[in-house]
């Protein structure tokens, strides 16, 4: 009985978050890539305007001007240490992702647990918003 009430809850709180993607805007692109490599990426952290999600993700967004408008905790990076040590936990099966907006415009790249659930939503040809949600963990 508790666990399908928590899978009707989960199921009603991804139909939301995409119905309200629907409605805001055109969903942007978000597309494993082969390289750059996550080591290539964390070494590089200050090559972008880096941010970390606890221990669920961590983002390079492009330096410039373009915008990712970030849901939840999100924390800048600011040394080398937080760059290695951020979501750190990841194994092969989390593959490096990019963002593209509208027109293939390139925004950044993303790393993620991949049982979570990742969507983004074009704002305007130089915004996208990220909504980030953490599958529950656990029996």
């Amino acid at each position: 009985m508790m666990q399908a009430l928590k899978s009707s809850w989960l199921l009603m709180v991804v139909a939301s978050l995409i119905m309200a993607a629907g409605c805001s805007g055109p969903l942007a692109k978000i597309r494993e890539v082969d390289q750059p490599k996550e080591a290539e990426l964390r070494v590089n952290w200050k090559s972008y305007h880096s941010y970390c999600l606890k221990d669920y993700a961590i983002l390079f967004q492009l330096k410039g001007d373009t915008t990712i408008q970030k849901e939840g905790d999100w924390r800048e990076v600011t040394s080398d240490e937080t760059a290695s040590r951020c979501a750190s936990f990841f194994s092969h099966s989390s593959p490096v992702n990019e963002l593209l907006g509208e027109n293939g415009t390139f925004f950044g790249y993303i790393i993620y647990n991949p049982n979570d659930g990742v969507s983004a939503v074009i704002i305007d040809p130089k915004t996208i918003r990220l909504f980030y949600h953490v599958h529950p963990k656990g029996p």
